[in-house]
């Protein structure tokens, strides 16, 4: 998770033109380590995948339930551990829709 104080600093980068705002969204995925996606404006997904093939980020495609990631070069380990635990949680809440909690029955 990216600091409040981190994201301000980008702003400000960005507002002094010191930045591009793609720039500033590959420092914001250096900076958090892992950014999960769901869906991407296709601008800044255009700027990800240009520091895919930079070298500065790593991408890893959506498999299964697993999510697409893009992450820091360093820190595979957790973009793996990541896109566990949404898998995780998403079979957890499949589950809890298939299978009634105890003691309540469908009706």
């Amino acid at each position: 998770m990216i600091s409040q104080n981190d994201i301000e600093y980008l702003q400000d980068m960005v507002e002094r033109e010191q930045m591009t705002a793609d720039e500033a969204n590959v420092e914001k995925v250096l900076t958090q380590r892992v950014l999960i996606v769901k869906s991407l404006p296709k601008t800044v997904r255009a700027a990800l995948n240009a520091a895919v093939r930079d070298g500065k980020l790593r991408h890893k495609r959506k498999e299964g339930r697993k999510p697409e990631v893009y992450y820091h070069p360093n820190f595979e380990y957790l973009a793996n551990a990541e896109r566990k635990r949404v898998e995780r949680e998403t079979l957890v809440a499949l589950i809890g829709v298939i299978v009634p909690p105890e003691g309540e029955e469908d009706t």
